[in-house]
């Protein structure tokens, strides 16, 4: 691990070297011409651009400081927790995060850390940590359409908690709350969007996991674009169950955030939930999305 660290850290000077070079050399037009074109089509925010940590869990448990150290030098500006701090405390662990230029925008928690007793006690950590939401990875209730009503209550009753820490809290989505009540016919996901309270729930969308259930994510983002600040962003071929890194998969992410009509007000978290080399792919991705342009649809 401490070799790839290096490796990269190394590549980010140079590149950094390289582009200043540049633009001694040779003005600032030819270092603006040096940059993908944005007329007619917008760029993904590089200050939006996040990680989320489940990512490098390995990495994390065993060298916290290294890890945040190589998202930084990789370029990312936020990262996203999920379900511990690289046994560090919440305090250490945003002192990491604040070394390294980092900030933390989410973190995923356990349904049953919101439950009884603990709501407090991790409410208490994301607001250490300077968060500006906080949520759950999944939701653990009844698949149908009553089972995803009573979650929603639940939901609004985490999010009048979170709030008053000043804190939004968010529900992360998968492939299943997009199937349909076998019954009734009713889409899953849909019964949460009407019953949970727009000002106290928000959902972060996965784009791998809803074209895995083979939905269009379109549509949502065409009408609740609000209710979506935090999207991950996977890559790989989502029907058949394969994950890579952003680029090399089949998801056309230029047509999915084209639906977007404020990229501004969006978080894009990186995530792969495989980690065969999660430096590459914390390099390849981000990469990838800082060469990435979209045209709006609207």
């Amino acid at each position: 691990m401490t070799n790839d660290l290096q490796k990269l850290s190394r590549r980010r000077l140079l590149q950094a070297a390289g582009a200043a070079a540049l633009a001694v050399t040779s003005g600032a037009t030819t270092a603006a011409a040096a940059e993908p074109s944005t007329r007619g089509a917008r760029p993904v925010p590089p200050g939006k651009i996040g990680f989320g940590l489940y990512t490098v869990r390995t990495m994390l448990a065993e060298d916290p400081e290294g890890t945040l150290a190589m998202l930084a030098d990789a370029g990312y500006s936020e990262i996203e927790p999920a379900y511990d701090y690289g046994n560090r405390t919440p305090a250490q662990f945003r002192a990491i995060a604040d070394d390294n230029g980092l900030r933390v925008i989410g973190s995923h928690h356990n349904p049953s850390d919101f439950r009884g007793g603990q709501a407090e006690v991790t409410l208490e950590r994301a607001a250490t940590l300077g968060q500006k939401y906080v949520g759950v990875s999944y939701m653990d209730g009844e698949q149908t359409a009553d089972g995803y009503r009573r979650m929603a209550d639940e939901m609004n009753q985490w999010g009048e908690a979170a709030q008053s820490y000043g804190l939004r809290w968010y529900a992360h989505l998968h492939d299943n709350e997009f199937h349909d009540d076998p019954v009734t016919g009713e889409r899953l996901f849909d019964v949460w969007l009407a019953r949970a309270d727009p000002q106290l729930v928000w959902f972060e969308l996965d784009l791998y996991w809803i074209l895995r259930a083979r939905v269009d994510p379109g549509p949502y983002l065409d009408a609740h674009e609000e209710r979506f600040p935090l999207l991950h962003l996977k890559d790989g071929t989502p029907t058949e169950g394969i994950e890579t890194d952003l680029g090399d998969g089949t998801v056309d992410f230029p047509e999915i955030l084209s639906h977007l009509r404020h990229p501004g007000a969006h978080s894009f978290i990186v995530e792969r939930d495989e980690q065969p080399h999660p430096v590459r792919t914390a390099n390849v991705s981000y990469d990838y999305l800082r060469s990435l342009r979209f045209t709006s649809l609207k």
